[in-house]
């Protein structure tokens, strides 16, 4: 049995000691093999040990131990996320197949007429497959109603019948239908049949993660450029009272390169401002190096928790690095609490003060001591930047 046919097969079993001893026994020795299913199993119910205990007690134990068993590393991680195995823990993460000569199933799809068609599903005329994972596979289609090209998310044919996949498949396509923004990825529909789908808005270009992997810091135009966009995505999710709970450069997207607009997207995580307080005591969900000391603690969150995820990205985009980075999960954990980032100017000089200013506000380790809203942000990167343009020093005191 592969990974995939071991976790299905641990999903039918409720009583986690059981879980866990059927799991080890199909793995058997291969204790690579039961990594990848606890990964699966981690991301798919969010029932780990990491997940059902406040990260400020596992810090007590062994970290290096919890971060190699209980934490799966994220498609987009950077290398030297890679080389610190820091990971992340988004509900609703892709997780890619181990197996690399798995064919993607399409036996949902009907039979097209189009030469360069997989197939169809209700109007829509499959086109290629753009990503495939543990759950679901994303699909580029062409809307023959409307006629335009879209992104589908189909979740997996042979886990769309269990409860927990189907809530937060409609979890993220009612959260994000709620947003009506320019910097948020448009959902146009959710389905049920033949399986359920989501249908979005197609973004030709590439996250912000890859491109900062491929350029390296950004100049501070673009910081501010790109800034400015997210935090005024963000107020749009924030008025209509969500918080994403996992902002980070790869839940960014980058619509034809830097010139042209920031699209968020994966709401996967988002939940009622008034409903953020974790479904049971002390879950954590999110990314570590981007998430907010109250988010690390398992505590109520509001919508600063994003402001200082916000914070973390800007510090990234102009030093080519996340600000808190450890040797384990629960290092990192334990700095986003406890630590304040390593200076802007250390790594790059060039970093003037007012931009350093700001960001640390963004990383204040109490919400009250935070900017008030991201529409705030947004004025004031927006500001910094109209500055900048025109060649003058913008006049910053947020300190």
């Amino acid at each position: 049995m592969n990974e995939r046919d071991i976790f299905l097969s641990a999903l039918e079993i409720s009583d986690p000691q059981a879980r866990k001893s059927h799991v080890v026994e199909l793995c058997g020795n291969d204790n690579e093999l039961l990594d990848r299913v606890e990964a699966l199993l981690t991301s798919h119910e969010g029932q780990s040990q990491f997940l059902q205990t406040p990260a400020i007690e596992q810090m007590g134990g062994d970290p290096q131990e919890h971060a190699a068993r209980t934490m799966q590393m994220s498609n987009d991680s950077t290398e030297d996320e890679n080389e610190e195995q820091v990971a992340s823990q988004p509900e609703d993460t892709m997780v890619q197949s181990q197996e690399d000569d798995d064919e993607i199933a399409l036996g949902y799809l009907e039979p097209s007429e189009r030469s360069d068609s997989l197939g169809r599903m209700s109007h829509y005329e499959i086109l290629e497959v753009i990503g495939q994972g543990a759950f679901g596979t994303v699909l580029k289609a062409f809307d023959e109603k409307l006629h335009r090209v879209v992104a589908i998310k189909v979740l997996a044919a042979d886990i769309a019948s269990t409860s927990p996949a189907r809530k937060r498949f409609l979890r993220e396509a009612r959260s994000s239908a709620a947003i009506r923004h320019e910097n948020v990825v448009s959902i146009y529909a959710v389905e049920d049949e033949p399986i359920p789908y989501l249908v979005m808005e197609y973004i030709p270009g590439h996250t912000l993660q890859q491109h900062l992997k491929q350029t390296g810091p950004l100049d501070l135009i673009d910081v501010l450029k790109l800034g400015r966009q997210i935090a005024y995505g963000l107020a749009a999710a924030h008025a209509e009272q969500l918080i994403h709970r996992d902002v980070k450069p790869g839940n960014i997207l980058l619509e034809e390169g830097i010139e042209e607009r920031v699209k968020i997207t994966d709401f996967g995580l988002a939940r009622a401002a008034d409903d953020a307080s974790m479904t049971q005591s002390g879950v954590i969900a999110g990314t570590p190096l981007y998430m907010a000391p109250e988010q690390a603690q398992g505590q109520k969150l509001d919508q600063r928790a994003d402001l200082f995820s916000l914070g973390s990205v800007l510090y990234q985009m102009i030093s080519g690095r996340p600000p808190f980075r450890g040797p384990s999960t629960l290092a990192v954990l334990k700095r986003v609490v406890e630590d304040t980032p390593r200076p802007l100017t250390e790594i790059i000089p060039e970093v003037p003060g007012w931009l350093c200013q700001i960001i640390s506000r963004l990383h204040a380790k109490n919400p009250d001591d935070r900017f008030e809203s991201t529409k705030e942000v947004g004025d004031l990167l927006q500001y910094c930047l109209s500055e900048c343009e025109q060649g003058r020093t913008p006049q910053v005191d947020v300190v």
